[in-house]
């Protein structure tokens, strides 16, 4: 009953791939995306009725609340990929089932329990996504997908060592076990620095961020969306799995360590945001940025901290996503990629221009959006951990990327638009029903999680 959600998602990946076989014209493959978000709708739907607590595999799988809501964030990011992706056209039956794929990984890693369970559900998770970045078939994505495995399979060697460490030192793989039979010695500290720096590559800190750059830039639009937020998502989960559950507790100064890693991180990622000229570079050092405030939420071992990551969490997938369905439809329709060449935005799509500078005000941490709210939370948890010079730190950052977020809504706001030949021929150029509603709904949930959030209250300590 457990696991229901993976179920679903797998069936309807290979019925998916199924049905791809037997349609010839290529205006009826746009169903396919109708069924992977009723795939992806029906998995959320049995989410919500199994059973809250349980384990599966003698406690291998598990699920608690705090499971429950981390795999609910990683199907409400995979829906909303989907939502906006409804004019992508390359082999669609191929792409749905690989992402479809990787998104089982997900869910399974977020229940792993097991050292074994952890790291295949991790290669699930990310071998699709190698596959996914290198999908245009053209020489800046294949160098891109190219990278991006290096980079992965080198980070994963990285944790692989770290993690066969720890069994060295324990004899165990169960997780549980392993946190009860730890005990400091300097082969632990080669471990937890082995394991930080494969976590480093998913959740992009500095100085483990380098791939994210020019795989965000050479990978399909859609994906590099999907990427921000699912590579993201797969680190906080292995932080929260392998870092606050065991090695807190075993490894002195740990808290000092995530305190360095975040200002420098975020800081990096700001002050290289504001030279970029690429939208999709702009928006890589973006999320690299915001990886430094995530790991705020990991400082101590109290509740509000776990409950301040997975409310942070939801709010940077809808936020990001948000302003990357603006990026997808501009790149189709508009050809631009440069900021540039969002001059103007405003006199063609006011509503485009209005969604995307509402998604980079809230990413900037400007109320009553819900950035705000999350980076707040985030900010009370290294406050109460005694780290005020961070929370300094962040607050400035938080200024900084107010700036070069403003020259891209300066961009849309300012100035007549270029390359096309009129208001009214642009607007014609209009986005599907299915980006239309999934940026609405989104757009008004990114509003309402920072006008009354709620939902902080419903997550378990």
């Amino acid at each position: 009953m457990l696991l229901l959600p993976e179920i679903v998602l797998m069936f309807t990946a290979l019925t998916i791939f199924l049905l791809d076989l037997f349609i010839q014209k290529e205006e009826n493959r746009k169903l396919l995306f109708s069924g992977a978000l009723f795939g992806i709708l029906l998995s959320a739907l049995a989410l919500c009725v199994i059973p809250e607590s349980g384990y599966h595999f003698e406690g291998r799988f598990v699920m608690d609340p705090v499971i429950w809501w981390f795999k609910l964030i990683f199907l409400i990011a995979a829906f909303m990929v989907v939502g906006i992706c409804g004019d992508f056209k390359r082999d669609v039956g191929e792409f749905l089932l690989v992402f479809l794929l990787s998104l089982v990984g997900m869910l399974f890693l977020v229940s792993a329990q097991d050292m074994v369970t952890l790291y295949v559900s991790l290669e699930l998770t990310t071998m699709p996504l190698f596959a996914l970045t290198a999908w245009k078939g053209c020489r800046v994505s294949k160098e891109a997908g190219l990278k991006y495995l290096m980079y992965g399979a080198l980070a994963s060697v990285f944790m692989l060592y770290g993690l066969t460490l720890l069994y060295g030192l324990t004899g165990e793989t169960s997780l549980v076990n392993l946190a009860g039979a730890l005990s400091f010695s300097p082969a632990l500290v080669l471990a937890s620095a082995l394991i930080v720096a494969g976590l480093g590559f998913k959740l992009t800190l500095v100085p483990f961020h380098m791939w994210a750059p020019d795989v965000y830039e050479g990978a399909p639009t859609v994906v590099t969306a999907y990427l921000s937020t699912a590579s993201k998502m797969v680190g906080v989960v292995l932080f929260f799995q392998l870092y606050s559950r065991i090695l807190v507790h075993h490894v002195p100064h740990s808290d000092l360590l995530i305190a360095v890693l975040s200002v420098v991180t975020m800081t990096l990622g700001n002050l290289v945001a504001i030279v970029q000229n690429n939208i999709k570079r702009f928006m890589a050092f973006s999320a690299i940025s915001q990886a430094g405030y995530i790991l705020m939420g990991f400082l101590g071992s109290t509740g509000n901290g776990q409950r301040a990551v997975l409310f942070y969490l939801l709010v940077y997938v809808i936020t990001n996503l948000v302003a990357f369905g603006v990026v997808i439809f501009v790149e189709q329709h508009l050809k631009k990629i440069r900021i540039s060449d969002y001059r103007g935005l405003s006199k063609t799509h006011p509503l485009l221009a209005l969604t995307m500078m509402l998604s980079l005000f809230s990413l900037a941490g400007i109320p009553p959006l819900s950035g705000f709210v999350g980076k707040f939370f985030l900010f009370s948890v290294a406050s109460e951990q005694g780290y005020h010079w961070l929370v300094f730190a962040a607050a400035v950052n938080s200024t900084i990327s107010l700036y070069y977020y403003l020259r891209v809504v300066r961009q849309m706001y300012i100035g007549a638009p270029e390359g096309v030949a009129n208001a009214a021929d642009a607007a014609d150029r209009g986005m599907g029903l299915s980006a239309k509603l999934t940026l609405s709904l989104a757009t008004l949930a990114m509003i309402a999680l920072g006008v009354v959030p709620y939902f902080f209250n419903q997550i378990p300590n």
